[in-house]
């Protein structure tokens, strides 16, 4: 069974997702156990905008957090979006 610190991220995880839905998100995925810096990426095609959402605890430190902002910010800068289907 898995440790409560990971069950509560995922419940979080969910969470997100069914919000991002009610947003109007075409495409809500979690990267579930990738142990990457993105937990979530979610695709609106009205906006035109991807978002990559990396959740940590509620209790997180802001500065924490911030730094963890500052780390993957370089992601807000524009790329090519390539679509296979293999």
């Amino acid at each position: 069974m898995p440790n409560k610190n990971y069950l509560k991220g995922r419940r979080k995880e969910y969470k997100i997702c069914e919000e991002l839905k009610k947003q109007g998100y075409e495409i809500v995925q979690r990267s579930a156990g990738s142990h990457s810096p993105i937990d979530i990426w979610a695709v609106n095609k009205e906006l035109q905008k991807i978002t990559l959402i990396q959740c940590k605890p509620d209790n997180m430190p802001e500065s924490e957090k911030k730094k963890i902002l500052e780390d993957l910010n370089w992601l807000n800068e524009a790329f090519l979006v390539e679509v296979e289907v293999i």
